[in-house]
C-alpha cells in the first residue's frame, strides 16, 4: 500500500507563557519527547523575586499602619470615655456639646482608619499572592507527555503570549 499527502498529529497543543521577560534557558528542542510536567524553559526570575520582595515590604508597612491606627482608635476611645463621664459627672454642664460631638468624630475617623489600615493589609496579601504566583509562571513544563513538532523561542527575551512549542501527544 502506497499513499501520498501530509502526516498531521491528532492532538497538537501550543504551549506559551503569560509572562514577558529574558528566556534563561530552553531545555528541549524539535523531535524531542517529553513528559506531562517536564521543565520546557525557564524564564529568568530575577524581577519576579524583586517584585515578591517589594510586595512583602508593602505588607509590613501595611501591617505597622494597622498597629498605628489600632494605637490611635484606642486613644480616641478613651478620650471620649472621659469626655463622657465628666459630662455625666457634671449634670451636663462640662464639657460642651461642641466638645462632645468632636471627641465622637474623632473616635468615628479612628475606625474608618482602622478598616482603611486592614483594607489596605488584604490588598498587599493579594500583591504577594500575585507576585509568588507569577514566580510559579517563570518556569514552562509540559501539559501532556508527547513529541516536540516546532519550537518557536530561542534563548533571549520572550513577548508576552508568545507561543514556545508545539507538541503532539
Amino acid at each position: 500500500v502506497t499513499a501520498t499527502g501530509n502526516l498531521a498529529p491528532t492532538n497538537q497543543i501550543s504551549v506559551g507563557s503569560e509572562l514577558s521577560g529574558l528566556v534563561e534557558t530552553v531545555l528541549v528542542d524539535v523531535n524531542d519527547r517529553v513528559l506531562r510536567g517536564q521543565v520546557l524553559a525557564q524564564i529568568d526570575t530575577l524581577r519576579l523575586r524583586d517584585a515578591i520582595a517589594r510586595s512583602r515590604a508593602g505588607l509590613a508597612q501595611a501591617q505597622a499602619g494597622v498597629g498605628q491606627a489600632q494605637a490611635t482608635l484606642r486613644q480616641t476611645q478613651a478620650n471620649l470615655s472621659r469626655l463622657q463621664e465628666v459630662y455625666r459627672l457634671s449634670g451636663g454642664k462640662v464639657p460642651s456639646l461642641a466638645e462632645l460631638d468632636n471627641g465622637r468624630a474623632e473616635y468615628a475617623r479612628a475606625v474608618a482608619n482602622l478598616r482603611a489600615a486592614q483594607a489596605q493589609v488584604n490588598s498587599a496579601q493579594a500583591q504577594v499572592s500575585s507576585d509568588v504566583t507569577n514566580l510559579g509562571k517563570a518556569t514552562i513544563r509540559s501539559p501532556v507527555t508527547g513529541v516536540v513538532l516546532a519550537r518557536q523561542i530561542e534563548r533571549g527575551l520572550l513577548p508576552e503570549r508568545r507561543t514556545l512549542a508545539d507538541y503532539a501527544a
